[in-house]
């Protein structure tokens, strides 16, 4: 009974973040920091959270009137089944959504890819890659910490 009611609070949490995110300009900190409480869903509840985040993803794209950050959201909320994989496992994750994402952007939001030499796409490329990095080390802080607060408690 425990585990729905956490179930229920982090999903309200996340949507409520999503949803303040998107009148903010740190929108990238707030899908993220949302995904780190779906990672608390994917520890709770393993593959039985995949209903509940499909539906948090469903909620948020009705209720958060942008669907690039909505569909950032939505690669970054089903990170927590791939965190205990290898590094390379994760990369690949990133760099399937990155170019899922990109491909989303250009087929139907009308997104036009800007005109810069190949090095720069390149560079671009590598400063995601580190990103990622410091995304996965904070993301495995904050939710180890998360875990514990809510092991504490039950």
């Amino acid at each position: 009974m425990k585990k729905i009611t956490y179930g229920g609070l982090v999903s309200a949490l996340v949507i409520l973040l999503l949803y303040i995110g998107n009148f903010t300009k740190s929108k990238i900190f707030f899908a993220a920091l949302g995904s780190v409480f779906t990672g608390v869903l994917v520890e709770l509840f393993g593959a039985g959270s995949v209903p509940i985040m499909i539906a948090v993803n469903v909620l948020v794209f009705f209720l958060v009137p942008n669907p690039g950050y909505v569909s950032l959201f939505f690669a970054l909320s089903f990170y927590g089944f791939f965190r205990k994989k290898s590094i390379f496992v994760r990369f690949v994750y990133l760099n399937a959504s990155t170019l899922l994402l990109v491909f989303l952007a250009l087929k139907f939001f009308n997104a036009e890819l800007p005109d810069v030499s190949l090095f720069l796409y390149i560079l671009g490329l590598l400063g995601v890659q580190v990103a990622f990095f410091v995304y996965d080390y904070l993301y495995n802080r904050i939710l180890q910490e998360l875990l514990r607060i809510i092991g504490r408690k039950n």
